[in-house]
Order: structure tokens, then C-alpha cells, then sequence
């Protein structure tokens, strides 16, 4: 490098931007936002809409924070800068959206704070159906239920069951898509009034015509009362079952097992019948059981295997295959979890309250959603590199970071992409 020139000329790095703001204006996304969340005073120069797409672009530029903004609309182009609002802009409109915190003391003297924004879950789903993600004329959805430790150090966070200070927010999600949300202080355990959870959950989506065929969730939904909420809700349940002495006694005395290889290894499995919560109901229960490594033989049977059940009220579907759907909870589940931590920074909590936070995690798992149509739409496009699994990374370096510059002559304007790359605007 002999030389370094300066050029004041407006080049920006994100010229994929433009195509992108380009498909949604043509999709009506703002009008859908705006519509659902509510208008701001007249007097506010941006609207809701404005600051979730802000924020959705922020992402795909691998902004990590909410003050990032600032560096965004230093580097787009001069068309989008009037669009992108200043962090304090977004702290003002979350103040406005943000909702009481439900507070609840138990007999044992336990303060339990949970937080349901409705406006931003009915958009959770709405901007699904709106967009297409969510189909009503489907009728074989999977529901995944799960939580996440959002760890932080905010003033009103307690501490959770990892002994740090965090809220606790559980999610549902429709494969990629998160269609439900409620945030939680880090003390309320997964299972706590989740039975309520799930009942705003499915009028939620029932509100939006959109029909779920199977639930999957972890022990924290094995419960009399949320295993009666999914029963009217859904066909069929598949739930990991709480370990208790009434569970290993009735595997202990279990005498058909049958060798299975599961996830590339030897597994003995059974089915079972049993009748959890005081015997009321029986269910079946597709059993696990793994032989304890020990070098001394052991003399009691109960002690010699450990046993991982699944309940479920699906009595057709083979062993295997119920073993094999319900290991599935991880790649979709689990995985749009950590894509929300990641790719859409709900672990980078930017308000010092628990109600201030949840909009913005809500918001976030909004923006995660439009990216999961912006995927859909660039594939549909045959755009060279980007694929449905990908993430903001990859689109970011396939597809968004380009150099661009807008030249204005003879009363027209034309978008310069210094690349080799072919780019085409985006059709829906």
C-alpha cells in the first residue's frame, strides 16, 4: 500500500438495503405494523413501523445494540436516512407500547413478575399470515413451547435457577417462526402459570385462523392443568416426563424392550402405559432406558438403568418415530431460540425495566420473522448464495453488503453496484 486517497463520494457498503426496503414497500409491511401496534401522535416524525424495520435492518448489518443505529445511518444511502431513527427515538417509542408488569405473591412470600404485551403477540402471528409464513388452510402444525435465561444486570432482573441475575421469557414457535411471547423475572420457574400461557397462546392463534396439530415442550409442561389446555387445543402431545419413583417402578417392572439405534447409538425402548396425576387418565409413555456404566454389579434392577420418558396421547405412531419427532423440538425450537440471542441480540437488553425489555424482545422476535420472509423471497429470486437455513450473517455477506451509489442525471435516478454479482430488484 504506497497511497491512501479520500473520496467524499456517498458510497455505501449496504447496498443490498435498497433492494431489501424496496420488497417491503411493496409487501405493505409498515401499514400492517402500524395498523396493529397503533399510530403515534401526529407529531412524531416516525412511526412504529419505522423503528421495527430500523431495527430489523440493524440486524442484517450485524448491529449488535440499539445505539448502532447511529453508525447505520451513516453508512446507507440517502434515501433510507430519513427511516432509520436515533436510539433515543426508540427508547421514547417503547416507553409508549410498554405495558403494567402482571405482579403476583405467593403463599410462600415469592414476588412472581410476568409481562404480556397483547398488541405485540397478535403481531407476532398477524405479520406471519400477513407475510405468508403462516398458511390458516394448513392443518398440521407443530407447536414448540420453550424458555430462555436472558442473563443481565438490570435493576429489577432477580436471580434465576443458574444462580444469576436474568428474566426468564418462554416462547412458542411454529418452526422458524415465533408466534407467542411472554417475558418473565429470572425467579418464576419454566412451569409457573403456564397454563395460562398457553391459553393466550392458542386464542391468539385462533384469532388468526391458524390451526395446530401437535405440541411439543419439555418437563416443564407436564402438568394435570397444561396437559388439559393441550388436549382441547391439539391433536396429539408429545411432553418429557418429570423422573418420579411411580415412573421408574412401572419401567423397572417393564419386560419388553427392544433394541433401537438412536442418534448413532444402541438404546433399549419400550412403550407404557401409565396413568400420571393421582391415576385420573392413562397415557402412554415411549420409555428411554441406558444401562449405567458401573464397575461393581449392582443388586437392585430400579438401579442399574437410567430411564428418559416421553408422554404423548398419540397411539399410533411407532416408538421410533415418536422419539425421533419429539429430538426434532431442538433443530427447530431450540434453534429459532438461539437465533434470537444471537442474530436478532435479545440478550443485548438495552432498558434498565423488565415491561421496557419486553417490547423489545418482542419486537426483535418480529424482526425475526420478516427476516424469515425476507429468506423466502430471496431464494424465490434465485439469489446466488442464500439458502432457507441461512442466517443474518450469511445474507449480510452474500447479498446486503455491496457497494452501491445513487447518480441522479437527466431527471433520473440510477442505483451504481460495484460488483460482478448480478442484482435484480426483488419480486414477491
Amino acid at each position: 500500500m504506497d497511497k491512501i486517497r479520500h473520496s467524499s463520494q456517498n458510497i455505501t457498503p449496504f447496498g443490498g438495503l435498497n433492494f431489501i426496503s424496496s420488497l417491503l414497500k411493496q409487501s405493505n409491511v409498515c401499514g400492517f405494523i402500524d395498523q396493529t401496534l397503533g399510530f403515534r401522535n401526529y407529531r412524531a416524525k416516525y412511526a412504529y413501523s419505522d423503528i421495527v424495520l430500523s431495527l430489523l435492518k440493524n440486524s442484517l448489518c450485524n448491529g449488535e445494540f440499539v445505539s448502532d443505529l447511529k453508525h447505520l445511518k451513516e453508512q446507507i444511502a440517502e434515501n433510507m436516512k430519513d427511516s432509520i431513527p436515533s436510539h433515543d427515538t426508540v427508547e421514547y417509542a417503547f416507553q409508549e407500547l410498554k405495558i403494567p408488569n402482571k405482579i403476583v405473591v405467593t403463599e410462600n412470600n415469592i414476588t412472581h413478575q410476568i409481562n404480556y404485551n397483547k398488541n405485540i403477540n397478535n403481531l407476532l402471528t398477524g405479520i406471519c399470515t400477513k407475510l405468508g409464513l403462516l398458511n390458516p388452510d394448513v392443518k398440521d402444525y407443530v407447536l414448540d413451547f420453550d424458555n430462555i435465561v436472558l442473563n443481565n444486570n438490570k435493576q429489577d432482573a432477580r436471580t434465576s435457577y443458574k444462580k444469576t441475575k436474568a428474566y426468564h421469557s418462554c416462547f412458542a414457535n411454529i418452526g422458524n417462526n415465533t408466534i407467542y411471547f411472554e417475558n418473565r423475572n429470572g425467579n418464576t420457574p419454566a412451569k409457573y402459570a403456564q397454563e395460562q400461557a398457553l391459553k393466550n397462546c392458542f386464542k391468539n392463534l385462533n384469532d388468526n385462523g391458524i390451526s395446530i396439530k401437535s405440541f411439543r415442550g419439555d418437563a416443564a409442561s407436564y402438568q394435570k392443568e397444561v396437559i388439559a389446555v393441550l388436549e382441547e387445543n391439539v391433536d396429539h402431545f408429545y411432553l418429557r416426563i418429570v423422573t418420579s419413583a411411580g415412573f421408574r417402578s412401572i419401567c423397572v417392572e417393564e419386560k419388553n424392550w427392544k433394541n433401537e439405534e438412536i442418534n448413532y447409538e444402541n438404546k433399549e425402548v419400550a412403550s407404557i402405559k401409565y396413568a400420571p396425576f393421582q391415576g385420573e387418565k392413562e397415557y402412554r409413555i415411549v420409555v428411554i432406558r441406558s444401562k449405567i456404566k458401573d464397575t461393581e454389579p449392582n443388586l437392585f434392577p430400579e438401579h442399574a438403568y437410567t430411564y428418559y420418558g416421553i408422554i404423548t396421547n398419540d397411539m399410533e405412531m411407532s416408538n421410533l418415530d415418536v422419539i425421533k419427532f419429539y429430538n426434532k423440538r431442538g433443530n427447530d425450537s431450540e434453534n429459532n431460540n438461539k437465533n434470537l440471542l444471537n442474530d436478532f441480540n435479545i440478550h443485548r437488553l438495552p432498558f434498565m425495566d423488565l415491561d421496557t425489555n419486553t417490547v423489545y424482545i418482542g419486537l426483535m422476535a418480529v424482526c425475526s420473522n420478516i427476516f424469515e420472509w425476507i429468506k423466502y423471497i430471496l431464494v424465490k429470486n434465485k439469489v446466488e448464495g442464500i439458502e432457507i437455513q441461512h442466517r443474518t450473517k450469511r445474507v449480510f455477506m452474500k447479498y446486503i453488503c455491496v457497494c452501491t451509489k445513487f447518480v441522479r442525471h437527466a431527471r433520473q435516478t440510477t442505483l451504481i453496484l460495484f460488483s460482478s454479482k448480478k442484482y435484480r430488484p426483488l419480486i414477491i
